[in-house]
């Protein structure tokens, strides 16, 4: 008895004794990295971040929570490269979580946003978008103070800086416009209930997307610098048209809609067919890589099991493919 308890003794000290293998100390962040956003689902707090090299072809999987040692929250919104810093939109978990851009390592947190959608930087301020409480916070460059709270009295989302404004897409269909220095509206134009995806074209136009069901179509506007609308397109909503991205140049413009679509800015029609489709396929979100000249493309799968990522050429042209977490919603390129 002596002896198997002395077994027992040795077997608990060796056993507290012994080191938890280390969290990794460094990403893999070069110009080829790729921050795969994977939005989770809603009340299951499983949202992460997979770390891609365009490079290697390599794909480090739900890093935040190996880096950090905990999980990142319920549903990542969005995510962008602010001051140098990852900033990611933790929308159900109401925060920002600032992360150091190299080593993935949580710098800081940013609560009290209700629930916050995209963050934008325009001039020394960042301005931060929300799902419920009717109103867009602008802070400072660090996020930490809050500067105002603009009433909106609606649901926020892209937005996008142009100049000395502001551009802001409200899902009730307006696109409103402010100045980024004093917050005070300047303009509001209705582009269609919906509204959701906004961005700038080389020009300084800002390109407007609103698909709403009860509708039963799409919209997609283009709008100049001081608010006069130049083009405007309605298409069925059996594509239900989604996302909206520039490519590099900022001449040539994608959005999904039962595939994915290409189409320049000076054009004065659609597109007829998509320039990418996949059969069984859930298309989620499209972004363009600015340096690269590549698309990535999130599929969504059935928003439970691990979706995937298609890269593509400029021309819609699939280069590969990888499987990324649970429902990859975006990206943040360096």
């Amino acid at each position: 008895m002596r002896i198997l308890s002395g077994i027992l003794v040795l077997t608990v000290f060796l056993f507290a004794c012994r080191k938890e293998k280390p969290l990794p100390e460094k990403v893999n962040a070069g110009s080829g990295t790729v921050l795969v956003l994977n939005e989770g689902n809603f009340m299951w707090a499983n949202a992460g971040v997979d770390v891609y090299n365009l490079d290697s072809a390599t794909l480090q999987s739900n890093v935040y929570q190996k880096v950090n040692g905990k999980p990142l929250g319920d549903v990542l919104q969005s995510g962008s490269i602010i001051n140098g810093d990852v900033w990611l939109v933790v929308n159900n978990s109401g925060k920002i979580v600032v992360l150091d851009s190299q080593t993935l390592k949580e710098k800081y947190s940013i609560t009290g946003l209700g629930s916050p959608r995209y963050a934008v930087k325009a001039g020394n301020h960042v301005w931060i978008s929300d799902l419920y409480s009717g109103k867009i916070q602008v802070r400072d460059a660090t996020g930490k103070q809050l500067i105002q709270q603009i009433p909106a009295g609606v649901w926020t989302e892209q937005m996008v800086a142009v100049g000395e404004n502001v551009w802001v897409a409200c899902y009730d269909g307006w696109l409103r416009k402010y100045h980024a220095a004093d917050f005070n509206i300047i303009d509001s134009s209705y582009v269609g209930k919906g509204l959701r995806w906004i961005s700038k074209d080389k020009n300084n136009c800002v390109w407007a997307l609103a698909s709403f069901n009860d509708s039963g179509y799409s919209r997609l506007q283009q709008w100049s610098e001081n608010g006069s609308k130049l083009k405007a397109f309605t298409m069925p909503l059996s594509g239900y048209a989604s996302s909206l991205c520039m490519n590099a140049k900022r001449d040539s413009l994608y959005y999904l809609a039962n595939g994915l679509y290409c189409m320049g800015t000076e054009t004065v029609q659609l597109p007829l067919k998509p320039v990418f489709t996949r059969a069984g396929s859930n298309f989620y979100n499209i972004s363009h890589h600015p340096r690269r000249n590549l698309l990535l493309l999130c599929d969504a799968a059935d928003y439970v099991s691990k979706g995937k990522v298609y890269l593509l050429d400029a021309s819609g042209n699939e280069i590969r493919s990888f499987t990324a977490g649970i429902i990859p919603s975006g990206f943040v390129f360096y």
